[in-house]
């Protein structure tokens, strides 16, 4: 991933429909939640002229920063909000030192998808206030009238019409839908455990929609949801209809609000107490080895991690009683998974300690407060440096922990070797102006963009 630009770096822009049919949602819906620096942006970029292709001319980023009068921190976080909600797709190429991006602009969500959408619903009532918010949502929801208590008695497709060999044909694209929205690709959530927790209830199916998990998935993004506290929330919200159980994803967000913020006193969710406030201090900060790790760590399963940095199969009976301790000490994914490659390693065996071993390492460990794997490195560092530095007295012992020698840092599985190598040979762009082998290049490139079909 390309995490920096230069204003001399190229961009163009692959659009295939027109914005300004999404310009109320725009201003009403999207306007509150990420600000008037990104709305700008996606509609500058949004607003560039088409070619028979969908794809503009080619610029230079000095070309955005001048007119929207934005530095290149402002750029680089209003970029990021509009990819972040769904609102752009950001493609970077080097070319022997030449950056090109192409932004390919995504179509807002109509009123509809929005007010459906739960994260983003509950953000905007959170942002406005929820009189502004049942204002919006009176006027401009489609849904007027309620059918709940009718039954659905319309012709399917395949009821009107008859194909003799049925199966040679593909009706994909009546059913195979691009849910737009939040992008949640990089956030983990234990599906299979809220499956488990589901099926004594037997409400499994009532998930298997992509849709409505995708949807509970940002709800549990934003109210830091257990699979267990989000079990019981379905199991608050299910509607039964026609004998199927349905998800009622009003009454979902409800419970989960009345469970978080009424309850257990969380501060209430908005986007602009959730940005990372690194993104917004500071220039194009670049992920250290640790931080690569840590978000690894933080939106991977143990039963996963155990398996890539320890190469271990755990049994059935060592899953069982890790998920109870994680349930007895609360500890987030990435701390467990810190807090078990730790127990293994101080046992010196390449196996699951005894289960009694593991709970008296987190029993010392609840006591601090750890919030991903990140906090968990660090507490592991800090303590082993401590304890030389108690034991140590030479100067040299001094010298190395001082220098916070390699030695000291968390391992680096080595099954991201590869992807640590690549961020670390970014090549370094000079000041440059616009040549024709800059063009020609540009052109190379856009023909390798469509052979593969990227946009």
């Amino acid at each position: 991933m390309n995490s920096t630009f230069s204003e001399k770096d190229f961009y163009c822009v692959y659009n295939d429909f027109d914005i300004s049919n999404r310009t109320k949602e725009l201003n009403l819906l999207y306007l509150p939640l990420i600000g008037n620096d990104a709305i700008s942006l996606y509609t500058f970029l949004g607003s560039k002229i088409f070619s028979d292709k969908n794809l503009s001319k080619n610029y230079l980023h000095y070309d955005i920063l001048d007119n929207l009068g934005l530095s290149n921190n402002k750029f680089l976080v209003a970029r990021k909000k509009l990819e972040a909600l769904g609102l752009i797709q950001s493609f970077y190429i080097d070319n022997e030192g030449v950056g090109q991006f192409v932004y390919k602009i995504k179509e807002a969500l109509t009123f509809t998808e929005f007010f459906s959408t739960p994260i983003l619903s509950k953000l905007l009532e959170n942002t406005i206030g929820t009189n502004n918010y049942n204002e919006l949502y009176s006027y401009y929801s489609v849904d007027k009238v309620s059918f709940k208590s009718f039954e659905d008695i319309s012709a399917k497709f395949s009821d009107v019409y008859h194909l003799e060999n049925l199966n040679d044909f593909s009706f994909d694209y009546l059913s195979k839908k691009d849910f737009n929205g939040p992008n949640f690709d990089e956030y983990f959530f234990d599906f299979d455990k809220l499956n488990f927790y589901l099926a004594n209830s037997y409400l499994t199916e009532a998930i298997s929609n992509p849709d409505i998990k995708n949807k509970i998935l940002g709800l549990a993004h934003i109210y830091k949801m257990t699979p267990e506290d989000m079990a019981n929330a379905i199991e608050k919200s299910v509607e039964i209809t026609n004998g199927a159980s349905d998800i009622n994803l009003s009454l979902l967000s409800d419970y989960i609000i009345q469970l978080n913020v009424n309850i257990r006193k969380q501060e209430v969710p908005t986007l602009e107490r959730m940005v990372n406030k690194q993104l917004m201090n500071s220039e194009a900060v670049q992920l250290s080895e640790d931080d690569i790790f840590a978000k690894e760590v933080d939106n991977t399963s143990f039963i996963e991690f155990l398996n890539k940095q320890v190469g271990i199969v755990i049994s059935t009976i060592d899953a069982k009683n890790i998920e109870e301790l994680q349930k007895k000490y609360n500890f987030p994914t990435g701390v467990l998974n810190i807090l078990l490659e730790y127990s293994i390693r101080q046992s010196g065996n390449n196996s699951i300690p005894h289960i009694n071993y593991i709970d008296k390492i987190a029993s010392a460990w609840s006591s601090q407060k750890l919030f991903g794997a990140k906090d968990a490195i660090d507490f592991v560092r800090n303590t082993r440096n401590y304890k030389q530095k108690t034991v140590s007295t030479s100067k040299k012992q001094q010298k190395n922990y001082s220098n916070n020698k390699k030695t000291n840092h968390a391992p680096f599985p080595e099954y991201l070797q590869n992807r640590k190598n690549n961020y670390s040979n970014v090549k370094k762009t000079e000041d440059r102006v616009v040549t024709k082998e800059d063009e020609d290049t540009f052109k190379d490139m856009m023909k390798v963009l469509y052979n593969k079909g990227d946009v």
